[in-house]
């Protein structure tokens, strides 16, 4: 891991395409802000991981079995 030091207003540059800015330094907090392009995907890590574990735990659900699904298709109408 790189560990930088940074006042306020100054700048990181991850790349050719992503720009951090400290916006400002508080007591328990510091606001960055991010430039980055469109295609790229920021997430803070709490709601990263949250996607995460979901996506895990869709894959690894249970597939309902050929007859689980007839049962469940049989009262539907076909259009």
């Amino acid at each position: 891991m790189l560990v930088v030091t940074r006042k306020k207003d100054e700048k990181l540059i991850i790349g050719n395409e992503i720009e951090i800015q400290v916006l400002r330094i508080g007591r328990d907090n510091v606001r960055l802000g991010i430039k980055a392009p469109a295609h790229i995907s920021i997430y803070r890590y709490e709601i990263y991981e949250a996607i995460k574990n979901e996506n895990v735990s869709a894959v690894t659900s249970q597939i309902p079995d050929k007859e689980t699904l007839e049962k469940i298709t049989k009262g539907m109408k076909a259009e």
